[in-house]
């Protein structure tokens, strides 16, 4: 029975580098005529997103996507990234959604360069953006969190190596995202990709529960859950399963509804999970996808017994170290710690980059990972080389939920943006630092600019949509307000809306929502279960 090798997909990726280099100079050429306004914005960006290139707003610069392959980085690739922000005098690099690294503010010249040298660097932006599959994403803790089913990272680096050495092939109706996730908690997304792979363990054997259709943006929804639980052998057969039925089914002529879980709502449930079911049958008759996985991404083995460990043990000598997101979070193996690093809005300036990799380079055991979140977590520290990084990245470490909110890169950047999302984070911060409140009362909020939803606002507990409001005789600058959405597998749900709010308003409404939070000294959630209408009637305060 043949089998699909990691080996064989890194020597198709090296082959594929070379048909890669051949076609910059055309982009390069598209790039001069977008400047030249001699193609619209629209022609451009048929040509920049397949390459992983987005025109910034006013038309100048760039920016470039790297596909940093699950959010799995070593010190080499993150030593490039940083001398790159260093050789264009780039202030900062921003930690995406989608576990990748976007440089901004690129001349034409110098974002043809960045391309050409990181293909040098065995990093890839092709299929970065456009109809294209997307970056797979993967849980940060895959095999270090205690309370994981299982560690997933080879099956998304895998599947990752599958899609960019096919890079080229692919001819989808819109992008296609792939999640796998190590635990119910469901981190990297599973329950809202349009293909999901969520560890269980069954009878002490591993197995994936799949989930189907979902997406965020205008319309978003939640993942179908197949009926049979999958094989970790047979993941390659789901992956092309799908990609087969979103060919066959896809709106190859209205973009705007071209994503799978409008084929979802045209069929209905029942009818969808059925024509999957023919796909992956056919699929399986059809093609020989059996895979061999390198299972070496996780170099330390010893795993935690519940003794001689600081997080709990009040005998230990050295100061205890707390949960995310104020300290470091204790990691199955032995006395071994991972910190989260989280910089306000992904944004980690080039110099606090250079700190960190001059932490961690003689560190041989520790990994790094980038989130979901727009943080970037380091991984098999010891409890001292933890209480040092954490002590080195004290200025830039967000310690609260609220801290740790997410956003999109924003109007000021971004050409389809409608609000400056980073600048509404930013307000609030502010505000309640004038304010002088600093207790973790509300979660996490996520930003996103316009309906294309890059901070996931739909799931967020607490969520904002950009849009221009019409009210009286003047647009408002205005964010809908979405509360109550979470994924987490099975119980993934889409946030609840709330109304609009006046951009300016926002940071005073989550102060008093947080002193709400302080005066009931309740949680989130319970808050929420108790006492919604007296949200509602705040709220009401600001709506428009």
């Amino acid at each position: 029975m043949s089998v699909i090798r990691e080996e064989e997909l890194d020597s198709k990726i090296n082959e594929l580098k070379e048909e890669l280099r051949k076609e910059i100079p055309a982009f390069k050429e598209a790039g001069r005529k977008f400047i030249q306004k001699e193609i619209t914005s629209a022609e451009f960006k048929a040509a920049s997103g397949g390459m992983g290139v987005y025109a910034q707003r006013g038309g100048e610069k760039f920016m470039i996507r790297l596909r940093v392959l699950s959010g799995v980085v070593d010190y080499p690739a993150l030593k490039f990234i940083y001398d790159i922000t260093k050789q264009y005098s780039l202030d900062y690099i921003h930690l995406t959604t989608r576990q990748a690294i976007q440089l901004h503010n690129l001349g034409l010249e110098d974002m043809i360069d960045v391309m050409e040298q990181s293909l040098e660097h065995n990093i890839i932006t092709r299929g970065g953006g456009g109809n294209y599959p997307r970056n797979v994403s993967l849980s940060p803790l895959s095999g270090v969190e205690r309370e994981e089913a299982f560690d997933v990272t080879p099956y998304a680096v895998f599947v990752n190596k599958y899609f960019v050495s096919r890079i080229n092939t692919y001819r989808l109706p819109r992008k296609f995202k792939v999640a796998f996730s190590n635990n119910g908690n469901d981190s990297a997304n599973a329950s809202i990709a349009d293909l999901g792979f969520l560890a269980v363990e069954k009878d002490g054997k591993e197995y994936f529960q799949v989930y189907l259709g979902g997406s965020m943006g205008a319309n978003g929804a939640i993942s179908l859950p197949y009926d049979e639980l999958a094989s970790p052998r047979d993941i390659l057969y789901h992956v092309e399963a799908m990609l087969s039925l979103y060919q066959a089914e896809g709106d190859y002529q209205n973009k705007g509804r071209a994503r799978i879980r409008y084929i979802v709502q045209r069929m209905g449930k029942d009818a969808f999970l059925e024509c999957y079911k023919k796909h992956l049958d056919n699929t399986k008759q059809t093609q020989s996808l059996n895979i061999e996985i390198n299972d070496g991404y996780n170099n330390i083995n010893d795993t935690y017994n519940g003794t001689n460990n600081i997080y709990n043990n009040p005998e230990a000598s050295e100061p205890a170290l707390s949960s995310c997101p104020e300290g470091a979070i204790p990691q199955k193996q032995n006395d071994l710690y991972s910190v989260v690093i989280h910089p306000q809005g992904g944004l980690l300036r080039s110099v606090d980059l250079g700190r960190i990799l001059e932490f961690v380079r003689e560190l041989e055991e520790v990994q790094i990972r980038l989130s979901m979140e727009e943080g970037m977590v380091i991984r098999n520290l010891t409890s001292q080389q933890a209480l040092g990084l954490l002590e080195l990245t004290k200025a830039i470490r967000k310690t609260t939920r609220l801290g740790c909110s997410i956003s999109c890169i924003g109007a000021s950047i971004c050409q389809i943006g409608i609000q400056d999302s980073q600048a509404l984070l930013a307000d609030i911060q502010d505000y309640f630092e004038a304010k002088g409140f600093t207790e973790d009362r509300l979660p996490s909020v996520s930003i996103s600019g316009c309906v294309n939803s890059c901070a996931r606002h739909q799931v967020g507990k607490i969520g904002f949509q950009g849009k221009k409001k019409r009210v009286g005789e003047k647009s408002e600058d205005a964010f809908t307000l979405q509360i109550g959405g979470k994924v987490s597998g099975a119980g993934a749900e889409l946030a609840k809306d709330y109304g609009d709010l006046r951009a300016r308003d926002i940071p005073e409404f989550l102060y008093r929502f947080a002193v709400k939070l302080k005066d009931r000294d309740l949680g989130f959630n319970e808050y929420l279960s108790l006492h919604e209408g007296e949200l509602e009637e705040l709220i009401a305060e600001y709506r428009l």
